[in-house]
Parts: structure tokens; sequence; C-alpha cells
């Protein structure tokens, strides 16, 4: 249940422009925003929202896909050209879903049908809220270490400090945000951290690269952020559609995390776009086979799915460690070893018994297989 009061005191001071051609609709909608944000523009088509959007540096665009003269699709491509990192919220019918994995592709953020679901609604507005204002904290950041280098290399390295504890308190942050999505997941994220690093280690990584992949890891399903709740929290199987649209969120965490300059950012990029390919050219966004996947990735896919075979979801039971061992290394109806880099797999198999002991220190033990 959304907060309706702290959403108010969030949003004021965030600015929203809104493109829909049903007036009616508009008007309800407008009337409903209005509650929350103090500058709202409308537009009645992508020509005119798109006029206004270059006029204008707003921090939020809602927009519906049917629309005379220039579509929400079209528009919205545009805008991503202007600026990858806009935020969009689109409003669909039921019946434009063919346009959804378009949208996806280019980025857009959140999506909500018609008729609106106003909790729902609510919801992608507070994400997106709290999406804005961290990237405002990062941009204010940003600025002032821009100001410390120029002063005093003392400064500096007092920055970096600073810069390193705030790394890992976002990451801690952002990994409890998604384990609160899905609550089934429990520790997941967390242990993700400590079984990528032993991996990395074994296969004799650089130092630097196995304190990036501790750090990298945890996020690897921050997309799923993005993935309405009807969707991530559905008990029983999903639709092809709803497949589909779950499979997004390794594009979705991507364009969460693209563009940073930081090296630990961008490998968490790579992990979160990468985790679900598959060695044989199997897996997901992009069909990669073999070491056109990144190594980090491919570290990452092994640990997790060692690490979901031993948990219990609605759907299925916890497995014991020598039966997921045995599953990753011979298979069964879901799991193929062709899936995963041979080389990594061995590395596995010779630490074994160290992810056993890693989850069994990182689980909450009134639900997970002991």
């Amino acid at each position: 249940m959304i907060d309706v009061k702290y959403l108010k005191e969030i949003a004021k001071d965030i600015s929203v422009l809104y493109v829909e051609d049903e007036k009616e609709l508009m008007e309800n909608m407008v009337r409903l925003l209005s509650n929350f944000f103090a500058r709202i523009d409308t537009a009645e088509n992508g020509i005119e929202g798109l006029s206004k959007y270059q006029d204008y540096n707003y921090d939020l665009v809602i927009t519906d896909i049917n629309m005379p003269i220039m579509n929400g699709v079209k528009m919205a491509r545009e805008i991503k050209a202007i600026n990858r990192k806009q935020l969009i919220i689109v409003i669909s019918a039921h019946d434009e879903a063919t346009y959804l994995l378009e949208l996806i592709n280019l980025g857009v953020d959140s999506f909500v049908l018609k008729p609106v679901d106003v909790e729902l609604l609510l919801d992608m507005l507070d994400k997106s809220i709290k999406l804005i204002k961290y990237a405002r904290r990062e941009e204010e950041y940003t600025r002032t270490l821009e100001a410390t280098v120029e002063k005093r290399t003392e400064q500096l390295s007092q920055a970096l400090v600073i810069v390193e504890e705030l790394s890992t308190e976002l990451v801690q942050r952002l990994t409890n945000a998604a384990e609160l999505r899905d609550s089934d997941t429990g520790l997941h994220n967390r242990r993700l951290g400590f079984y990528a690093p032993a991996l990395a280690k074994e296969i004799g990584m650089p130092q630097d690269f196995i304190e990036a992949i501790a750090f990298a890891a945890p996020l690897h399903d921050i997309g799923k952020i993005g993935i309405v709740d009807s969707i991530l929290l559905k008990p029983g199987p999903l639709t092809r559609e709803e497949e589909e649209i779950m499979k997004s969120h390794t594009m979705i965490g991507a364009n969460i995390l693209a563009g940073s300059h930081h090296a630990r950012i961008q490998m968490t990029e790579t992990i979160a776009l990468t985790h679900h390919e598959k060695w044989d050219g199997s897996g997901y966004p992009r069909g990669l086979k073999g070491e056109e996947i990144p190594i980090e990735g491919r570290i990452v896919s092994v640990c997790d799915h060692y690490d979901a075979l031993r948990m219990r979801r609605p759907y299925k039971r916890a497995l014991s460690h020598h039966q997921a061992v045995d599953i990753l290394l011979n298979g069964d109806e879901r799991t193929t070893p062709s899936a995963f880099d041979p080389k990594l797999l061995e590395a596995f198999l010779r630490i074994a018994s160290q992810f056993e002991e890693i989850f069994r220190k990182n689980q909450d033990k009134a639900k997970w297989f002991i």
C-alpha cells in the first residue's frame, strides 16, 4: 500500500509532461496527478508533446500509445534520442501489447494498462519519483566531487573514501529494495555477493575483478523493480506475453545502470543484461553464445542457477546442496549443463562446499531448505 502522504511530500518538486488524446481521461488523470505534482503540462499528441519536451526539461513523461499525428511510441523514441535517461511511463490499452517489446527496447521504464488501476499507477509513480530523486542526488554529488577535485588532492582523497562508503550503502539499499519487491527471494541477492567472488577467485581472476563482482552481483536482478507485481509475484505459470515482459528485466536493469563512468557500475550493468545468456546460445535477451558472453555474466549465471535450485518458491520445492550440484552438472527437465561455461562448472565443482557453506550461513531458516 502506497503512503499517499509521503508520496505527496516527495513529488511536490517533480515536473510532469502528460500526453493523452482522450479528453475525459486526460482531465481525470490531471485531477489525480495534481494531488501530487506542482507542475503538470499536457499535450494531445506526440508532436505537441515532443515540442513541449524540447522546451522544458521534465522529470517524468507519462504518455498514451495510440494518438493522432504522432503516436506515443514514436514520441518516446524521439525523447530517448534527446535524453536516454528520461523516465517514461506508458499507459497502454490491452490490445496494444505488440508495442510493448519495442518500447522496452527503447528503454521505457514502466507500463500501466487501461483502464488505469489507481493503486498500480501510484506504485509506478512512487518508483519513478525515487529514481528521479536518486539521479538528482547522484548529479549533485558529481558536481560536489568535481568542485572538490579542483580544490586540493587531500580533499579528493577524502571524497573518494565517501564514494566507496556511499557505493557500499547504495548497493545494500538497492539490494534490499529488490528483495522487498519479491519477499520469496529472501537473501538470494546478497548470497550472490558471496558466491560470485568465490568462483571468480577460483578461476584466477585479478583482485580488482573479484572485488568488483562482489559489489555488482547482488544487483543482477535490479531490473525487476520495473516489472509489475501482477507478473513478478504471480504464483502460477506465466503466459507467453508475461514471460517476455518478465525477461525484459535484463534490459530494464541495464538501462537503469547505463552511462556510468564507474567501472563497478559498468560491470553491474553488464551482469544485469547478460546473466540469463547461456553458453549454448539459448539464453536471452540477445542469444549470445560462448565467450561472446562477458565472463562476469557467465559467473553470475552459474551462481544464480545454483541458488535458485536451493530456494523454495510457490511453484517449486527447495533442493538440497547435492541435488542442486547434480542438476548443474548433469541437468534435468529444465536445466542443461550446456547452458554454462564448462570451465566454470569445473571450478564450481571444486569449491561446491563453499557454496553450501555460504547458503547455510545466509538464509532465512523459516523458508529455505536446510
